[in-house]
């Protein structure tokens, strides 16, 4: 009779040798393929934050930039395209603005309107501003900022009749009853707002057209003054000298509020020409003083503090068609010699570039990199019309 035998045989070395080298093998694999995941991952996340970033940034620069000239400067020429501003001796109007203080927001740096001859600055409806902001990228030179100027039609200024003194820095206000045939209320208003109102009446930093023939910059707090004869309600708005941008120059031999004063009058002196307020839109780009690194597209609007849009906007590039003479130049990144931003009747967004928040290790042959997008785009401001752009020649109408 046979008894079986337990055996005491295992693993060799060998055999525990090759499977833990196989253990390894998978594990690495596992680890491979768990790495490439997460950086998958973040490369779906960064382009979907740079895809919400654009739809941001393009959605401002494409409402901004096809409102340009509506309702106030116009599109048609430069004797309703444009407004001459204060020239003379020793004044130079600056812009962008913020507040009462400053105008230094491009590369530290104000910057001059355009002029024509015999150098006088004029606010455009567009102002092209090539080669003017900083640079973010060696190879790619200086990025372009650009200025657009349209009427604000939420603040009903053209239903008051305006006085200015014979300083040229005071403007009393006054609401007529009943309103005159230029109060235009937008849809959601059913009388014109106060004037000192918070949030939608005149603030410092504001821009006022009177008329097509200049503008004025609102520098301190309005205020509330009595209404004379049939008017119903008053307000003094002070356009003094001391705005940074340089607007407001009574002493100017032309552009300037004081020359709606007749020679000889006293006191103050009605205007034959109503008022809006007008919004004059910068976009540019800078650093973010955060980490002193990120770029950003700013916007700024009139006096108002500026606002990012978008960060990691590390290139800004605009190109135009303009009208010169029936002949359409396209794609314009300084405007020919010649012409002016009256001319324009399209923008170009030739390069809205924008890079990751953070490098990507073993990106393209292994190098790192950024992740990027580049926007690319055309739009027409709203008040461009076709016969403009394609002249009718050999017809009556």
């Amino acid at each position: 009779m046979r008894h079986a035998t337990k055996s005491s045989g295992g693993f060799t070395l060998l055999e525990l040798l090759i499977s833990a080298a196989i253990g390894m093998v998978v594990i690495a694999a596992a680890a491979q393929l768990y790495s490439m995941s997460l950086q998958a991952t973040m490369v779906t996340s960064q382009k979907a934050e740079l895809q919400q970033d654009f739809r941001a940034a393009s959605n401002l620069l494409q409402r901004d930039i096809s409102m340009a000239g509506a309702g106030a400067l116009g599109q048609q020429g430069i004797a309703t395209n444009a407004v001459g501003l204060p020239a003379g001796t020793g004044i130079n109007p600056v812009y962008p603005c913020s507040g009462l203080t400053t105008c230094n927001y491009i590369k530290s740096l104000p910057v001059a309107y355009p002029t024509t001859s015999p150098n006088v600055p004029f606010l455009y409806s567009i102002i092209p501003g090539y080669d003017l902001g900083i640079t973010v990228n060696a190879a790619q030179g200086p990025t372009d900022i650009i200025t657009l100027v349209s009427a604000d039609v939420s603040l009903a200024l053209n239903c008051y009749t305006a006085a200015i003194d014979t300083t040229g820095t005071v403007v009393t206000f006054q609401l007529p009853s009943p309103l005159p045939g230029t109060c235009v209320l937008p849809s959601t208003v059913t009388t014109p707002q106060a004037l000192n109102a918070a949030v939608v009446g005149l603030q410092a930093g504001d821009m006022v057209l009177f008329g097509t023939a200049a503008v004025g910059v609102v520098t301190s707090a309005v205020t509330s003054c009595a209404p004379t004869g049939t008017n119903t309600a008053c307000y003094t708005v002070t356009f003094a000298a001391s705005d940074p941008g340089h607007i407001n120059q009574p002493s100017a031999t032309s552009g300037s509020l004081k020359q709606f004063v007749p020679t000889g009058a006293t006191g103050a002196t009605a205007i034959p020409v109503s008022a809006v307020r007008i919004l004059a839109v910068t976009y540019y780009l800078d650093i973010s003083p955060f980490d002193g690194v990120t770029p950003r597209l700013m916007r700024i609007q009139n006096g108002r503090t500026p606002a990012p849009v978008a960060e990691n906007v590390a290139y800004l590039k605009f190109t135009y068609d303009v009208n010169n003479g029936g002949v359409v130049d396209a794609n314009q990144a300084s405007l020919p010699a010649g012409t002016t931003p009256s001319m324009i009747t399209k923008v170009n967004i030739a390069h809205m570039s924008m890079r990751s928040q953070e490098l990507v290790s073993g990106g393209y042959k292994g190098m790192d990199g950024y992740q990027g997008l580049d926007l690319q785009t055309s739009i027409s401001a709203r008040n461009m019309t076709s016969q403009q752009e394609y002249p009718i020649t050999g017809s009556s109408y």
